[in-house]
Order: C-alpha cells, then structure tokens, then sequence
C-alpha cells in the first residue's frame, strides 16, 4: 500500500509545490517510488543515487524526440546560411531601428518557411527546468514520495518519542526551535514541533543533518541504541558515492563535489553545443550573443542553485547533463553524414 496518502494528509511538505507543479511532482514520485522499490529490494546500499541514475535515464530518452529535432534543425541552420548571410548583407551599414526590424522580420520568415528556429539550440536544456522544479520538491520530501524512505523515517521518530521525556526533550529540544524558526511561516510549525507526537517529529528527522545525528547520538548515550540501526538503514539508503543526497549540497566536501559537476558538465555540453554549431559563433547571428551568454551564466547558475538544493538534485542535472553530451555527439555525427551525402547527391 502507498504511504503517499497518509504522508500528505498528516505531514504537509514544509514547502508545498503549487497547483502546477503539484501534480507532476505526484507522477514523478510515483515512478520514482517503483523504480527505487525494484533497485532497493536488489540493494540497499547507494539505491537511493543508483535510482536517480536510472530516473534520468528515462527522462533523456522521453525527451530525446525533442533533442533529435533540435539537432536536425541546427544543421539544416548550417545549410541555410548562405541565404541568412545575403539577408544581412542587404542591410549591412544600416544601423537605424526600421532596417533592424525589417532585416529581423526577413530573418524570421526565412527560417519559418524553411522549418527552422535560432533558438532550437536552448530548448532542450530550458524543458528540462519545469521538471527540476518538480524534482526539487521530491528530493526535498524523499519521505513523503518513497514509501522505504518514508516508513524508515517513521520508525526512527517512534524510537525518538521512546526516549524518557526528560531526555528527549534536553537532547532535540534545540534542534526542534532550530527548525521552528527556520519554517515560522508554514501553520503547522508555527507553534513549534510537537516531540510527542510521531507525525511532526517526522518532519524534524527529515530536517536533521548527518552531523547532527552525530551529536544526538553521543548526548542520548544508551538510551539511543534504538536509533542505531535505523540511522545506518537510513544512511545507507541517501548515501551515495559518500554524499548524502536529501541534505543540501553545501561548499565542504564531498557535498561540494555535486555542484562543481552541476556547473563543470553544464558548461562542456554547452561547449560542445557551440563547438557543433558554428552559426553559435558568428557575430551576425542575433542568437550567437544570447549562446555566448549562457555558455557562463548558465554553468554559475547550476552550481549555486545545487549547493543550496538537496545534493540528488544536483547529481539528477549532472547525469542528465553527460546523458545529453553523448546525444548530442551521436545526433551531430548522424546529421553531419546525412546532409553531407544529401549535398553530394
């Protein structure tokens, strides 16, 4: 049976996705869960990164449609610039806002009639921003869209609400404000976590870094062996490569090594994209400035966006970034065949 339902209803996600997102992050949730329950029932150890490996995987081949389109339009780009050059050159010298808009007009109704877009190069990488968005919230909340993770985590906070009152509350107490105060504004934790009851203490197990577990465990003594073995369960199950994938990246190691490939792997595949589209290049190409631009911005970006998100979000866009390299390398030997053997004919 789902623990989706129960979760949802009894542990509201401290940010919840909004009626958009919402659902989409519910589907992809749900084929997450399978995927991670047919992995984890294999493995335990790494299952949790080994699923978001095979996750993006999918998510590439449902897009890769779209990448296929994008490469075919960017060469058949290669073959109209002759005509798109003959475009400029009427214009050349002719700096005023009229003849701008009129050569852009010109340059539009080419490629319309010629089936192909300037931009086609940007939109495999600017799709795949609602589905981080999704992701976001599903790396953020594990708990609440795995069901392993979820009734791990359950079971960690009934071993906690065990604990002698006296000692429970001296040990997680500041902790519990800790994360009261940084949530103030959500209505179920405005009046501070309730130790007592399971379902809140939940979202605070959620809330807790390794670190911290550290901690608790040597200020709980033997009254918190209960919790050792479901720590290492849960250990086991986020921790990937080292690197545990429901926390925040952060800037110290091996958490930082996420979103250095997060930026490092954007960058070479919008190297590579320039590098296999030399219209990119040209300073006569309005989209060359807008390539260029994202060729830097685009790499800072990633990175700091992953150092603040859940360390599996950054190794979803750091796959999905190599995944994209080979498509991209195996789509622009195919067309660069084709149309050769086109243009010889």
């Amino acid at each position: 049976m789902s623990y989706l339902p129960y979760l949802l209803e009894a542990l509201p996600s401290v940010r919840q996705p909004g009626k958009i997102v919402g659902p989409f992050a519910d589907l992809m949730g749900k084929v997450y869960n399978l995927l991670f329950e047919l992995l984890h029932s294999n493995t335990s150890a790494g299952s949790l990164g080994l699923a978001i490996i095979i996750f993006t995987l999918i998510v590439k081949l449902i897009l890769f449609p779209l990448m296929v389109k994008q490469q075919k339009s960017s060469f058949k780009m290669q073959a109209l610039q002759p005509e798109l050059m003959k475009i400029r050159k009427k214009y050349e010298g002719k700096t005023d806002q009229m003849s701008q808009q009129r050569m852009a007009f010109e340059m539009q109704e080419f490629q319309k009639k010629n089936g192909v877009s300037m931009v086609s190069g940007c939109l495999p990488m600017l799709i795949q921003l609602p589905i981080l968005y999704a992701l976001f919230y599903l790396f953020q909340n594990a708990y609440v869209y795995v069901d392993v993770i979820g009734h791990n985590y359950t079971d960690i906070a009934n071993a906690i609400v065990n604990i002698p009152v006296s000692l429970r509350m001296e040990v997680f107490h500041p902790y519990a404000q800790e994360f009261a105060n940084a949530y103030k504004n959500v209505a179920i934790i405005k009046d501070g976590i309730d130790m007592r009851q399971v379902n809140e203490v939940v979202m605070l197990v959620n809330y807790l870094k390794p670190d911290d577990w550290n901690v608790i465990l040597q200020n709980l003594g033997d009254a918190g062996s209960s919790l050792v073995p479901l720590l290492a369960t849960k250990s086991s199950i986020e921790t990937f490569l080292t690197i545990p994938l429901v926390s925040k990246a952060g800037l110290h190691f091996p958490g930082i090594i996420i979103p250095i490939a997060a930026g490092v792997t954007t960058w070479l595949q919008s190297k590579i994209m320039m590098m296999m589209n030399p219209q990119n290049s040209d300073p006569g190409n309005p989209a060359a400035a807008m390539t260029k631009s994202m060729l830097y911005t685009m790499p800072i970006m990633m990175g700091v966006f992953a150092i603040n998100m859940p360390a599996g979000l950054g190794l979803y866009w750091t796959i999905s970034n190599l995944f994209g390299i080979l498509q991209q390398v195996i789509l622009s030997k195919h067309y660069k065949k084709k149309f050769a053997e086109e243009a010889a004919q």
